[in-house]
């Protein structure tokens, strides 16, 4: 039986997108993608990134140094409990600076080749895939492909022109982030499923291949969203990354993960009610009581009434600024 999986762009949709990043040390994931991931493979899906990196083409980074980000985009999801099966890339753009990368090439997206080279390597059944991306041209691969799309809102301008329009990829659905997405996926699943033999029963034929060995790859008995094999360009030097399955954790392991970072923003909040408007508005508050009481030593004769009136209207204007400060830490929160 094929597998089904989720197809994700990188930046902007799993990690941060600083624009043609180039460290390691850059590698920052996006809220709650980890508990989406997990959420995900939960469910059954394979996940695998697919990324445009046209960085490499334009020689702002070289693949060495691509291997190393990918190598720490896995290591800090690895560490939360969020395995990536795969991730592939496409370095080449017709634009580029370094001529070797410097073509059309079939696996950059809007063209679906990445994910049917996926397909193919992982034994995917692209039907039942969804593409989940921040742009248009995201969507367009998934569509192209035969999977279902979802589209991250809100999206950003990009400087690469693909000639792809909203009216050319209309996504399944649209979401604010990848969790809102997962819950989609898991939420139409059934529906998913409930559709499965239709796919099964038409006949078209995909192809699988031995991860043990180099042999020619053989049919599978899941149905392929094109009628005919799709041609994978040969002279790629586009890399995947697989990992081990982890074991499938339960739904208690995910709801004890969301109660700690629960716990965690508590804490949090319980350390910011402490600042610095805060302390000299009690500092000055006790100032008041002292004056205070330099006014009531008045009442009984131990100080002039001029001195007393003077530290009266201090009391006055300190009790003043201390209602301010703490007005002021109040707006804060």
């Amino acid at each position: 039986m094929a597998n089904k999986a989720i197809f994700l762009d990188r930046d902007g949709t799993v990690m941060d997108d600083p624009g043609y990043l180039a460290d390691p040390a850059g590698v920052k994931l996006l809220p709650g993608v980890d508990l989406a991931i997990k959420s995900l493979r939960q469910a059954g899906y394979k996940v695998v990134v697919v990324t445009n990196q046209s960085g490499v083409a334009r020689g702002l980074l070289n693949e060495e140094t691509l291997e190393k980000i990918h190598a720490e985009l896995r290591r800090t999801l690895a560490e939360k409990g969020a395995m990536l099966d795969a991730i592939y890339y496409c370095p080449f753009h017709p634009e580029g600076s370094v001529p070797q990368y410097t073509r059309d090439s079939d696996l950059r997206k809007p063209a679906p080749g990445m994910l049917y080279q996926a397909a193919k390597e992982l034994d995917l059944d692209l039907p039942a895939c969804w593409m989940v991306g921040d742009s248009i041209r995201d969507v367009a691969a998934g569509l192209a492909a035969g999977c279902r799309a979802i589209l991250l809102q809100p999206t950003k301008p990009s400087d690469e022109s693909d000639d792809v329009t909203d009216e050319d990829a209309s996504p399944d659905f649209t979401a604010r982030n990848l969790v809102e997405a997962a819950k989609i996926i898991l939420r139409e699943s059934p529906r998913q499923a409930d559709a499965e033999p239709e796919n099964v029963a038409s006949g078209d034929q995909g192809f699988q291949i031995d991860p043990q060995n180099d042999a020619p790859p053989s049919p599978s008995s899941r149905g392929h969203p094109r009628d005919e094999e799709p041609e994978l360009i040969s002279d790629t030097p586009d890399r995947v990354f697989t990992v081990a399955e982890p074991p499938v954790e339960d739904d208690s392991n995910i709801r004890k993960e969301i109660l700690r970072h629960v716990r965690q923003m508590s804490k949090q909040a319980e350390t910011e009610e402490f600042s610095l408007v805060n302390l000299l508005g009690g500092v000055v508050q006790i100032l008041v009581v002292l004056l205070l009481l330099l006014v009531f030593w008045k009442a009984l004769g131990k100080l002039e009434y001029d001195q007393a009136l003077l530290w009266a209207v201090v009391a006055v204007v300190l009790q003043t600024m201390s209602m301010t400060f703490f007005l002021m830490a109040r707006s804060r929160r």
